[in-house]
């Protein structure tokens, strides 16, 4: 199977490559440009050699639809995108990037009749607790995003269903949350992996959200379900919420003490500002996912990784 991994060189993507070529599986990047510092934290020199790099903006549809043809592409994984910040600052461009470069992807999708789109949405569609009388979001839940990132996101979901229902376009939406892990180093959830870099560095940190409980996804958990994603058969739900565990931050820095206990780590209040309490029946049972990390699994592998890389001992 061929497949196309925008924004491969991000996170998620590095991820989603190692396990696609350990899987066997042609492997085309398709991305703004060929950097290479997220993917040395992850893949071996053999694995980087084992991807096709393909330069492009996500935007440039013509350049997208000669990359699927060229590359006799299969299915198309879509994590191209822009984080929370990026949108807030420039909104007319978020809408081009997180938007119109997704619609680019089911159009692809739809002229040379795919087998698959599977794209990253994201939890930024809900809103605060309260707007949910602080019970669980359900999966088809009322979107009250409260970011552009959010937004862009929700109308995603509804062009991922149109594309479904008028052309036939099979696609499935992961909505993440809060992914952490070696790699990511962008976006305001990112904030977990900081603490965890930070610990492991022995460096002091400062931590937001202290007042907060989130759901802690780590990456390696949010690849799998990527892959299944592309295997599995077509869902009656286009698009998951897809969870770790929700624990409270405060949980997160008391772990890390018990690795590091003369950790040097302040708290600040404060909470992010959306609901991280989400019902993932749906993934489980139409796609049979469910995260095989716990939340000191995934950060003594990250803080383990961490120091591996900065030539330190291992815990």
């Amino acid at each position: 199977m061929a497949y196309l991994l925008t924004g491969g060189m991000g996170c998620i993507g590095t991820y989603v490559i190692r396990d696609l070529l350990a899987a066997g599986e042609k492997v085309v990047v398709y991305d703004f440009a060929y950097d290479l510092t997220i993917p040395k934290m992850v893949l071996t020199d053999e694995q980087i050699e084992g991807f096709t790099f393909v330069q492009g903006d996500i935007t440039d549809l013509p350049h997208v639809l000669r990359t699927v043809q060229a590359h006799d592409i299969d299915q198309v994984i879509h994590l191209a995108s822009w984080q929370v910040p990026a949108c807030n600052a420039n909104p007319p461009q978020a809408l081009k990037v997180v938007c119109e470069g997704t619609i680019n992807i089911l159009e692809a999708a739809r002229i040379f009749n795919l087998k698959r789109v599977v794209w990253a949405s994201s939890v930024a569609v809900f809103g605060a607790p309260e707007d949910y009388n602080h019970q669980q979001i359900l999966n088809d839940a009322p979107h009250y995003p409260k970011f552009i990132y959010g937004a862009c996101k929700s109308l995603n979901e509804k062009y991922a269903t149109h594309y479904f229902d008028a052309y036939g376009v099979d696609s499935i939406g992961l909505r993440f949350t809060a992914v952490y892990g070696v790699g990511r180093t962008r976006g305001m959830s990112s904030f977990t992996t900081q603490l965890i870099e930070a610990v492991a560095l022995g460096e002091p940190h400062v931590c937001p959200f202290g007042d907060d409980a989130v759901d802690w996804q780590y990456v390696e958990d949010v690849s799998s379900s990527i892959v299944l994603a592309c295997t599995c058969p077509t869902t009656q739900t286009r698009v998951f919420n897809v969870k770790g565990g929700i624990r409270p931050v405060k949980e997160g820095v008391a772990y890390l003490k018990t690795l590091v206990p003369d950790a040097q780590i302040t708290l600040e209040p404060g909470v992010f500002g959306i609901s991280w309490d989400y019902d993932a029946t749906s993934i489980a049972e139409e796609m049979g996912f469910t995260p095989a990390y716990t939340m000191e699994q995934g950060i003594l592998k990250t803080f383990n990784r961490f120091r591996e890389r900065a030539g330190l001992a291992q815990l």
